[in-house]
């Protein structure tokens, strides 16, 4: 019997925009949702924003969504520095990004922790080579997340996982991951919700971050071919999703006729 779904999670940028455009039914889906009393949250591994500028940058986009529904891996980190006792870090993000992280001390020399996200084509072989050292010198490497690449208008860009993955080979050292697919995040996104985990449903593009981790936190998964959707990765893939949508528009008709909700 496939179980009624009580609450969604959604993925943002690929689900509801790409780049400054919101796609079509966006905010009509989250509308049908309230009338239904459907709880939902966002959760994303945006690492260029504060959690109050993707809000505002949400809003700007027409997206009607509130800052506490948002659950971003950028405020992961900062809750998972707290938790540890970290002072002193390292921040390898946009200056925007940064903002959560005010209550930390910022040290490029001698940090306890670095924690990486998107700095977009800053990157280069010398900051590689000072993380890589610093790591071999004892800092806590922290990846928001570890997406190997994300849509734009001009197609698919190198996502800073792509990054984190030569300072692990080069240090021997594995990076803790605080974003998708990582259970805690999803656990941190759901601690609201009253109802059980089959009764839970991730929506995203991304077959891993979003339909695999989903999988494995045993909620229902749907996967939407806008983003970086590509049918020959989906055809290829190891990972299948319940559900399949063309859009974020196709939610509310697609699971009104298959009696999910």
């Amino acid at each position: 019997m496939i179980p009624m779904i009580k609450a969604f999670l959604f993925d943002l940028d690929g689900v509801f925009y790409v780049d400054d455009e919101l796609l079509p039914g966006a905010n009509e889906t989250l509308q049908k949702l309230r009338s239904h009393k459907i709880p939902y949250r966002f959760i994303t591994n945006n690492t260029t924003l504060s959690r109050k500028q993707l809000s505002e940058k949400l809003k700007g986009l027409g997206l009607a969504v509130n800052e506490s529904e948002l659950v971003s891996a950028n405020y992961a980190g900062v809750l998972y520095l707290k938790k540890q006792g970290y002072k002193k870090c390292r921040l390898v993000l946009r200056k925007e990004a940064q903002a959560d992280y005010n209550i930390f001390e910022p040290d490029k020399n001698q940090p306890q922790a670095i924690v990486i996200g998107d700095i977009g084509t800053s990157w280069d072989y010398n900051l590689l080579n000072e993380l890589m050292n610093q790591v071999l010198d004892g800092a806590q490497l922290i990846a928001l997340h570890k997406g190997r690449y994300f849509q734009t208008q001009e197609g698919l860009m190198l996502d800073s996982g792509a990054f984190v993955a030569a300072l692990e080979h080069a240090t021997g050292t594995p990076a803790l991951v605080v974003g998708k697919p990582e259970a805690a995040f999803f656990e941190l996104a759901t601690q609201d919700f009253d109802c059980s985990k089959r009764e839970i449903a991730m929506v995203g593009d991304d077959l891993i971050n979003d339909i695999g981790g989903a999988q494995k936190m045993n909620y229902s998964s749907f996967l939407v071919k806008t983003g970086k959707f590509r049918p020959h990765i989906y055809q290829k893939s190891k990972i299948q999703p319940e559900h399949l949508l063309s859009g974020i528009g196709d939610l509310i008709p697609y699971i009104t006729t298959h009696n999910l909700i």
